[in-house]
């Protein structure tokens, strides 16, 4: 039998990792650090490919496989092992929402420094300091295209802003000077800041790039088995987990979990200023088809689907038949259904009574598992508007297909 230590040696080095959260939903259940545990925290990191997202009961049986010896010993001595107790009791539960957050060193007194910096440039004095305030713009630039700074990041409560990253990005515009990318005489040529260029991809990353007109610019996080479509292309702060298929736009600083396909078309928006402001971000297995598109800060869940040419954006309602809800910006509302008199198959829906207050700097947050489809609903002004509406939930990829002809056919 392999042993434990056997199996840790096969492992990538996880000595650039600090620890990793668990989460069941937006709920820390388990801290671990990798002074403490360091075996957990290589087997768990490498079992993410050292990417933040979901651990799936199949990764959770693959973990305990790899604990090799500890699993048994802990199934007899509850306590001894505490991660594996866990472990054992998710897949006792069926958790379907685990999730792994990892936190990577990172160089001391760097927020620090970008906070500092960001003082001088609201005073016009950067230019006082260019060399340092170019190294440190450099180092969040470099630790952005590694994965181990993220311009947003979860947390206890769900998505957070890290706005000292942000303040990092916004250095190099002032810092940089425009170029010309390309000979003047080339097909081909750009101009834009010398601090933000285009990423070099090398195949090694397990990153493909695909010609004519594909690219990341400086800055952007893509991680193994991603694959980018003309005219795909992924701005500054933007992070991309692994084997997601982009066929276009992923604007500054969203965030995009693993295993997604952003559809021919598809938009996903981007913000950098205000600070404070929290860009789009997906979950995992997200699916967005053909022309849709999320903008102004909306958060789709895990395995969210949006049908070809749904959008959503800051000011979109979002329309829940199933949970009887309507997901807004400000937070979510009960939804009101009549059904008309002459035609019995539709249903009309309305705004009901305000039942849990959100942030409201951010875009509408839709559940997890949610299938969206093109909708109408009646507003406070007895007005006809579109919104999309959710059609079903899904617990796995395999129930994503969804034909609308029984939603969209008139009914005898």
């Amino acid at each position: 039998m392999v042993t434990f230590n056997e199996n840790l040696d096969k492992l990538v080095d996880s000595s650039h990792v600090a620890g990793i959260t668990l989460y069941e939903g937006t709920k820390s259940v388990m801290n671990l650090a990798r002074e403490v545990s360091p075996g957990s925290v290589k087997l768990i990191a490498n079992t993410l490919d050292f990417e933040d997202g979901l651990i799936s009961p199949e990764d959770r049986g693959v973990i305990l496989d790899k604990f090799a010896e500890h699993t048994p010993d802990a199934q007899a001595t509850p306590g001894k092992h505490r991660t594996i107790d866990y472990l054992l009791d998710a897949q006792k539960r069926n958790v379907q929402n685990l999730r792994g957050v990892i936190s990577f060193e990172i160089p001391m007194g760097l927020e620090a420094s970008v906070r500092q910096l960001n003082e001088m440039k609201k005073l016009n004095k950067l230019g006082e300091q260019r060399e340092y305030a170019l190294g440190i713009f450099n180092e969040v630039m470099d630790l952005l295209e590694k994965g181990h700074l993220r311009t947003a990041q979860f947390s206890e409560g769900g998505w957070k802003v890290n706005d000292w990253v942000k303040q990092g990005i916004m250095l190099g515009f002032p810092l940089g000077k425009n170029v010309q990318y390309g000979s003047s005489s080339a097909i081909l040529s750009f101009v834009d800041k010398d601090t933000l260029p285009l990423r070099n991809i090398h195949p090694e990353s397990g990153i493909r790039v695909v010609p004519p007109a594909a690219g990341m610019r400086r800055g952007s996080y893509a991680g193994k088995g991603v694959t980018l479509m003309p005219p795909a292309y992924t701005n500054v702060g933007a992070f991309v987990g692994r084997n997601t298929m982009v066929e276009n736009l992923v604007g500054s600083c969203a965030q995009v979990g693993k295993n997604c396909h952003i559809s021919a078309g598809a938009i996903i928006g981007g913000v950098l200023d205000p600070l404070e402001a929290t860009p789009v971000i997906l979950g995992d297995y997200v699916l967005m088809g053909e022309g849709s598109g999320v903008t102004q800060g909306t958060r789709l869940g895990d395995l969210v689907t949006l049908v070809a040419g749904v959008h959503i954006t800051h000011a979109t309602p979002v329309i829940d038949p199933i949970r009887h809800l309507i997901y807004k910006a400000d937070g979510n509302y009960r939804l009101n259904m009549t059904t008309s008199a002459g035609h019995p198959s539709i249903n009309f829906y309305s705004l009901g009574e305000k039942i849990s207050e959100k942030d409201s700097s951010y875009g509408p947050e839709i559940p997890s598992g949610a299938l969206i489809i093109p909708g109408i609903f009646v507003s406070s002004g007895k007005e006809l508007r579109i919104a999309p509406t959710i059609a079903k939930y899904i617990k796995s990829p395999k129930e994503r297909a969804y034909s609308l002809n029984d939603d969209l056919r008139a009914k005898d």
